[in-house]
């Protein structure tokens, strides 16, 4: 094995185990999990960001974390710290696919690499926006496959920046309507129901986009 993969392999275990730190000093509950990260005061966002980071890598769900930023740092902060951790998180896990795991992703998933890497050669990062947006291809898993394509990592950093603000802000304002709920605020049933439609809306948007792309091209063939 060439030095920069064991020293990529190395790093990775060391980063795992920092997670499994964090995991059992939070005790593996997202109840517990919030209050650990709230009571790290000037700490907590750093924390956030390097534990959304490093569990980006190893499939950790992220919505949970998502809903922590909204409870923790409320809607604005949250957003821009969920989308600091997802952004960093996804960039790893590109970086570790492309050095690490190229031929094994390539030989697993030799059909939906080759429809991914179709897809980034006719389309560029508007692909990779759109599958950010899109329910059905799991985040962490995308970051993978994107990482054994010819895509630029600054094309995939911009892109991927661009288009998780949306889905960000969706699930942290979760989180957000949740902590008026637990403070009593007459108005966070209201902020719930904004939420699930933004959330709903956000999901919807492909198929909007892809309707409107059908739209636009039968135009073209009717002139």
């Amino acid at each position: 094995m060439p030095a920069y993969k064991s020293g990529l392999l190395i790093f990775l275990l060391f980063l795992l185990a920092l997670l499994f730190l964090f995991a059992v000093k939070a005790e593996i509950d997202i109840g517990k999990f919030q209050h650990f990260i709230k009571n790290l005061g000037i700490f907590a966002p750093l924390t956030f960001i390097l534990i959304y980071t490093v569990g980006t890598v190893f499939f950790m769900p992220i919505i949970p974390m998502f809903i922590t930023a909204g409870l923790v740092f409320g809607l604005l902060w949250g957003t821009v710290y969920s989308v600091i951790g997802a952004t960093s998180g996804a960039c790893l896990t590109f970086l570790v696919s492309r050095y690490l795991l190229k031929d094994f992703i390539d030989n697993k998933m030799p059909a939906r690499v080759y429809l991914i890497k179709k897809g980034i050669e006719e389309q560029g990062w508007k692909f990779i926006a759109l599958s950010r947006i899109n329910p059905i291809f799991p985040f962490n898993i995308q970051n993978y496959v994107f990482g054994v394509t010819n895509i630029r990592l600054k094309t995939f950093f911009w892109s991927t920046v661009l288009s998780m603000i949306p889905s960000s802000f969706a699930y942290v304002y979760v989180g957000y309507a949740s902590s008026s709920t637990l403070a009593g605020d007459p108005a966070a049933i209201a902020k719930i129901i904004n939420a699930i439609f933004i959330i709903m809306f956000i999901s919807l948007l492909p198929y909007f986009i892809r309707k409107m792309k059908a739209i636009r091209n039968k135009q073209k063939i009717s002139t």
